[in-house]
């Protein structure tokens, strides 16, 4: 759905003035057709994608906060400062976010219209969402919602994940309205979002909670009660490895498995129903096939086929969810 954006910059070159709203609801009647449910489901994504995104990405003008040194794929905010392209959040124990002001910054705000560089310059009228780009603020400087910097960050990641977690449900209110062709390419596509925003959510919350000192006053960040760790359970043939940056993995150690065919197991907490959601490494070569089994029987397999941009482990991080009882 992402060829939207091609066709919304076409009809901008031709009326700027052209609403959000009109431009998404004209692709998706052209590319999907009229169905009521289909227009309003679709547009309804496509409206609320860039602010999703942006949540359990980079918010506050933070940018994307992704890998800027390797492939630009998966998150690594540690890359953002500190190297020889540039020192893009300076992230620091104290506080982060870029001086771009005229006053004591590196007069970025300067190139602004008069109008425009007042706002941005000031504290009082530079919006919250654009503040981070233009200021350098401690962690515990409250936003106009009187959210601290710091606790903005961990609720935004983790409102954005959970929100990214429920496009797969409201793409299937669709099936038997789009042809199964693309539905299952899009099914798909979401599943995989849901589980690479959740990646995207601790990777963030992880590393600035570490550079910070600063704990999430829910007491989200770090600490993940029904979390089961490979590097705990009853392996046959996996082997333990730190990984690095350690944010990248539960506890910063994965388990990599040497032999053709290697096994982790482990009881469940209690009886019942359960939303199973495995997390893994999927290397650009080979096919890996994977196996949920439930008292020794089967209930999901998958291979991890995907051709990710890059060959650095780390950046790989996938998760799969399943169910069983």
């Amino acid at each position: 759905m992402a060829l939207a954006n091609l066709y919304g910059y076409g009809k901008l070159a031709w009326n700027p003035d052209a609403s959000a709203e009109s431009i998404v609801d004209s692709w998706t009647r052209l590319t999907f057709g009229n169905d009521p449910q289909v227009v309003k489901t679709i547009d309804t994504l496509q409206l609320n994608s860039w602010p999703i995104y942006e949540q359990y990405t980079g918010p506050l003008g933070l940018q994307t906060l992704t890998d800027i040194t390797g492939w630009h794929y998966g998150p690594n905010p540690a890359t953002a400062d500190h190297n020889g392209w540039g020192q893009w959040i300076r992230a620091e124990h104290d506080g982060l976010g870029m001086d771009r002001t005229t006053a004591t910054g590196t007069g970025y705000i300067g190139q602004y219209p008069p109008e425009l560089a007042a706002q941005y310059e000031s504290l009082k009228t530079c919006p919250d969402d654009l503040l981070l780009f233009m200021h350098h603020l401690p962690y515990t400087y409250k936003l106009h919602s009187g959210q601290t910097v710091i606790q903005y960050l961990y609720n935004a990641h983790y409102d954005g994940a959970a929100a990214a977690g429920e496009y797969a449900a409201q793409w299937k209110t669709l099936a038997g309205k789009v042809d199964n062709d693309r539905y299952d390419k899009t099914l798909r596509l979401f599943e995989y979002q849901a589980g690479a925003a959740i990646v995207w959510r601790d990777d963030i919350t992880k590393y600035f909670a570490n550079i910070s000192g600063i704990a999430d006053t829910q007491g989200r960040v770090g600490h993940y009660p029904n979390r089961i760790e490979a590097e705990t359970m009853k392996s046959n043939g996996y082997k333990t490895v730190d990984v690095k940056q350690v944010e990248a993995a539960s506890n910063g150690k994965a388990a990599v498995c040497e032999k053709t065919t290697c096994t982790l197991e482990s009881q469940p907490h209690r009886d019942g129903t359960y939303r199973i959601a495995v997390q893994y490494f999927d290397l650009w070569s080979g096919a890996s096939t994977y196996e949920l089994l439930l008292n020794g029987k089967p209930f999901a397999t998958w291979k991890a086929d995907d051709r990710l941009p890059l060959r650095r482990s780390i950046r790989t991080s996938t998760r799969i969810r399943a169910l069983a009882s």
